[in-house]
């Protein structure tokens, strides 16, 4: 989850944004999200003990995806309806997320699969 949030504050920074109230929030969000998925991903590789942990994991990971493509999907209407508020509750989720799948949620995985006792 730290990793995560010094994650998305970096690309934040990177991008030059400025982050007010609504970010925060955002970046808030985004660690939820990020954590729901850790939860996915920690039920899938305990139950069904039929598949390999990689499989598993592949399980998880089509769980996690889904719901990525949802978050996002449900945050363009607030970047394109929100006057500046809520653009940037949009963009830092939609950041926050995008690191948390593309990038925390892998190095989860490898360590989880590590620690299996499979």
């Amino acid at each position: 989850m730290i990793a995560e949030a010094i994650l998305t504050l970096g690309v934040a920074a990177l991008i030059k944004w400025n982050l007010d109230l609504p970010s925060i929030a955002g970046i808030i969000a985004a660690i939820g999200t990020g954590v729901d998925d850790q939860i996915v991903m920690l039920d899938e590789s305990e139950t069904s003990r039929s598949y390999t942990i990689k499989e598993r994991i592949k399980r998880a990971f089509f769980v996690i995806f889904s719901a990525y493509a949802v978050a996002l999907v449900s945050l363009f209407p607030l970047w394109f309806a929100g006057a500046g508020l809520l653009r940037g509750f949009a963009l830092t989720t939609a950041i926050g997320i995008t690191v948390g799948v593309f990038i925390t949620r892998p190095a989860f995985a490898d360590i989880l699969s590590k620690l299996s006792k499979d």
